[in-house]
């Protein structure tokens, strides 16, 4: 029997419900260990303390060590309080940021897209549009749509040079 089992049927040996078997298992495992006895005498005590209804004294200067103690819990709760939401919160930000990198990471490039693209895209014809470019009152004005309209291409070659 290890000391485990054995602190398990003190209390029922104390109040007399062990069996005869269990009582003699738990008799020598008592012969054979010092800590189990030591604890078997102290539980008989106490029990004997509170059949005779007399209240226990307290060890020698028992409230001088006890208020510092409880004076430092009551300072500790606050920061107890904070020392525990931070602890929740940490992990709870880092999982966020680890969620906004990834849709970041992942999430498609929005691309621009060029004004022929536009037209194709709107259902409209690019070259009723040139048409209309053309066909505008003042040259001046034709010729500062047609320049604008070359700008739209992004690649370099086809940017006139100033």
């Amino acid at each position: 029997m290890n000391c485990r089992k054995a602190e398990e049927l003190l209390l029922k040996s104390i109040d007399g419900r062990l069996d005869e078997g269990a009582r003699d298992l738990f008799e020598r495992h008592l012969e054979a260990c010092p800590a189990c006895r030591k604890a078997e005498k102290e539980y008989r005590a106490m029990f004997s303390l509170l059949r005779e209804g007399r209240d226990a004294a307290p060890l020698p200067r028992f409230w001088e060590r006890l208020e510092p103690r409880l004076r430092e819990e009551t300072e500790m709760v606050p920061l107890l309080f904070w020392e525990r939401w931070s602890l929740r919160a940490i992990p709870v930000f880092l999982a966020l940021v680890l969620l906004l990198g990834g849709f970041h990471f992942f999430a498609p490039e929005a691309a621009e897209v060029s004004q022929s693209a536009t037209l194709l895209l709107e259902n409209r014809d690019s070259l009723s549009v040139t048409q209309a470019l053309f066909e505008a009152d003042k040259p001046e004005t034709r010729s500062m749509m047609l320049l604008f309209a070359s700008l739209d291409e992004k690649s370099p070659a086809r940017r006139p040079a100033p």
